[in-house]
């Protein structure tokens, strides 16, 4: 026999045991079941993900138009969640519900053309900026959850459902002309306002579970999630969501 296909036939009798070996445990993986009612969750990470928020408007003065645009990155922050499930059909399928809340501030861009008090069709230009534009959303997961136990102690939950997005957004919700006795720069004070709008949109994602007692656990989360909100002002509907990435502690039922 030669050499060349000495090692070739042991090739396939290694790798042909080697599924034999693995086989037995590869069918326990796939019938193991989630044994546990359910569960509760609590989770903190961050969001990862910015959206940019134009808006403009325009009003009366001196008997002209005036008008004002503002530009903000909408920034991913910090988040916390806490929710549930319980096993609602066979012995991996359960219904969830979370609920999630991230914040963020922002600097605030404004450009405003201001009409001249003393001629006409010589607006005046005005550019500014501003920090402090917050940016929150309440958020409300439903789920549904398929656990898939890969281990002893150690369970994925694949997941996605549908989401109710509570935005507040600050804007710039007013402008306030003041003549200086250059009349060439006014000052311009434009003072934050708080809107707030609902949405839907949807999520999915993966938890991982890992079992250090008998009931309770430490886990880590990966969630998609993505809306939209129409903003009072705003030229195109502010993208709500992004990536959720957190851990927190998991408590079985």
């Amino acid at each position: 026999m030669k050499l060349k296909d000495f090692h070739l036939k042991t090739t396939k009798v290694g790798l042909l045991a080697l599924c034999l070996v693995s086989a037995p445990r590869l069918a326990a993986a796939q019938t193991m079941q989630f044994t546990d009612k359910g569960f509760i969750a609590v989770s903190g990470g961050g969001q990862i993900g910015s959206h940019t928020l134009n808006t403009s408007a325009s009003f009366p003065l001196y008997d002209e138009t005036a008008t004002v645009v503002t530009t903000q990155k909408v920034k991913g922050g910090g988040y916390f969640e806490i929710g549930g499930a319980y096993r609602v059909y066979g012995h991996n399928l359960l219904a969830g519900v979370t609920y999630s809340h991230t914040s963020s501030s922002s600097n605030l861009d404004l450009a405003a053309s201001i009409p001249n008090p003393f001629f006409f069709d010589q607006p005046r230009t005005v550019s500014s900026s501003q920090s402090g534009a917050k940016h929150s959303e309440n958020t409300i997961h439903l789920d549904a959850i398929y656990m898939v136990p890969v281990a002893n102690k150690l369970d994925i939950g694949i997941f996605g459902g549908p989401s109710i997005f509570g935005v507040k957004q600050d804007t710039v919700s007013s402008l306030t002309v003041t003549e200086t006795a250059d009349p060439a720069h006014p000052t311009v004070a434009a003072p934050l306002g708080t809107v707030s709008k609902t949405s839907f949109g949807g999520n999915f994602g993966i938890d991982v579970q890992y079992l250090i007692a008998k009931k309770w656990g430490v886990g880590g989360i990966v969630r998609y999630s993505i809306g939209s909100a129409t903003i009072d002002g705003a030229t195109d509907k502010l993208t709500v969501g992004g990536f959720d990435i957190g851990a927190g502690v998991r408590l079985r039922f």
